[in-house]
């Protein structure tokens, strides 16, 4: 089996086809390929501890049927990445997504972070292989430390000027540095809380030459909160899609179900057709965390999932 590489060399597209004894010795840029037909599977898998999250992915495949074509793994800023776990994923030819929390953004701006930034791109390079960064995500939510709402100026609305700002620095620090296996993903939330005209998505939008995939967080929380109520897959994905599938191929990077408000089985059911409706969506990563957000609870949430999984509408792995 031989994964799919881009590799995009000076003036020029090319695809080659990649194998671990081939990893990281082109000076051209080797990036996950994005598909030319149906979409990536992934999933972030809760583990009880770093020990035993290969365990858990096992467990989880074999539940749903089918092997995972990407991974997402949480890092705190601090966080030394890529680490053992990243290893197994290449190995068992899934791709690696790092999904990596943020200081206040001030402190990016200061420069104060640049040996840390330049730390993770130079194990990045050294690691060879094709993966994902998600820095940064959902910074129009008012929950992330880097968001918009808790990193503007007294009086001021900058938030999102600073998040654009120091993902560039963070970006240009990585290529600086040779860390060019790196897809970077650049994922807000489905919505902008609070939905203000400051705080809308496009104003955190780095640029073209700097996101190569636009992800996005989509759940439904059925009638859990006050202020929720059920919403289909493609009703949840439909305003990022507007604005960026002409630009950007769309990952939805987090994206999982209540039990309350609604049929679960049907909500997952609902996935395919959406993806036959948003054919640039190209990427579909699941947050299972048991109980509340989980596609193996109750029992025609599985099957529902199991038949979903084994569709046309996702890619085999390899």
């Amino acid at each position: 089996m031989k994964r799919h590489l881009q590799v995009l060399a000076i003036g020029i597209v090319v695809l080659a086809n990649w194998s671990p004894t081939t990893a990281g010795r082109a000076a051209a840029r080797t990036v996950v390929v994005v598909p030319r037909s149906g979409a990536y599977l992934g999933a972030y898998v809760q583990a009880p501890n770093w020990a035993g999250a290969s365990r858990s992915i096992a467990e989880f495949e074999s539940s749903i049927g089918r092997r995972l074509a990407i991974d997402n793994r949480f890092y705190g800023w601090n966080e030394s990445f890529p680490t053992r776990l990243q290893s197994v994923d290449e190995a068992q030819w899934r791709i690696p997504m790092i999904t990596w929390k943020a200081p206040p953004l001030g402190e990016i701006l200061s420069g104060s972070q640049d040996a840390l930034i330049a730390a993770r791109a130079d194990a990045v390079r050294r690691f060879g292989a094709p993966l994902f960064i998600r820095w940064g995500w959902e910074m129009n939510g008012y929950w992330t430390e880097w968001s918009g709402v808790r990193n503007n100026s007294p009086g001021a609305h900058d938030g999102p000027s600073k998040y654009v700002r120091a993902w560039r620095r963070i970006h240009d620090i990585f290529q600086r540095e040779g860390a060019t296996t790196v897809s970077w993903v650049w994922a807000p939330n489905g919505e902008s809380v609070p939905n203000t005209s400051w705080n809308r998505i496009a104003a955190f939008y780095p640029g073209d030459e700097y996101v190569d995939w636009v992800g996005l967080s989509a759940y439904n929380w059925g009638t859990t909160r006050s202020w929720s109520h059920w919403e289909a897959f493609g009703k949840l994905v439909r305003a990022v899609y507007s604005q960026y599938a002409g630009r950007k191929p769309i990952m939805v990077a987090e994206t999982a179900s209540v039990n309350t408000g609604g049929n679960k089985a049907r909500w997952i059911a609902g996935i395919a057709p959406a993806l036959r409706r948003y054919p640039a969506i190209k990427a579909v990563l699941l947050f299972e965390r048991p109980p509340d957000w989980s596609v193996r609870s109750p029992d025609p949430a599985l099957s529902a999932f199991r038949r979903l999984a084994a569709s046309p509408s996702f890619r085999p792995v390899g």
